[in-house]
């Protein structure tokens, strides 16, 4: 079968054009929490954890207190490699969050927050909410919605009092960094 050059380019650019789809479309086509898992998860990739932290070091662990849409989404994502590990998911409470890489903290999470960051501070966990205010209180990374779209924010200071480093390419990308 031939085909003309004139269809092999219209192909090829269609091709294209689904390859270099924007993140904005994919916004608008995926649920809200499954983007913040996504983002949470592959903040991952850009975020390096001090040798001695009380992680284990065969997987990377996302953790989460309460359940809700966005710890749904991420129980979805357990399994997936991660530079080259997997991921596990697990609900934790207050007490038993030590070996996390991250901790999840929904907008139910309020009460618990301060002594909960200053556990994963204490233990080298990076702190990723959703919820307005969330930054200011000690949340490390902080997922909301602006102008129909998930942005992040980012406390550089908190990050790095828990001997967290995070790539110049994220700082990049975020909304506002507090450092």
């Amino acid at each position: 079968m031939l085909i003309s050059a004139g269809t092999f380019c219209r192909k090829l650019f269609t091709l294209a054009l689904l390859v270099m789809a924007p993140l904005a479309l994919a916004q608008r086509l995926a649920p809200e929490p499954e983007l913040k898992a996504a983002i949470l998860v592959n903040m991952f990739l850009f975020v390096d954890w001090p040798a001695q932290g009380g992680q284990a070091p065969d997987r990377l662990t996302v953790c989460y207190l309460d359940g809700g849409p966005v710890a749904t989404a991420l129980e979805q994502l357990g399994g997936k490699l991660i530079k080259g590990k997997p991921l596990q998911v697990l609900r934790v409470d207050s007490a038993t969050m030590g070996g996390c890489h991250a901790l999840y903290l929904s907008s139910l999470d309020a009460v618990s927050l301060p002594r909960v960051v200053a556990n994963g501070r204490a233990s080298g966990i990076l702190l990723v909410g959703d919820t307005p205010g969330y930054l200011q209180r000690g949340v490390m990374l902080n997922l909301e919605i602006d102008g129909g779209r998930v942005v992040f924010d980012i406390d550089l200071r908190s990050m790095r009092q828990a001997g967290l480093a995070v790539s110049s390419k994220v700082l990049r990308l975020a909304r506002q960094v507090l450092e």
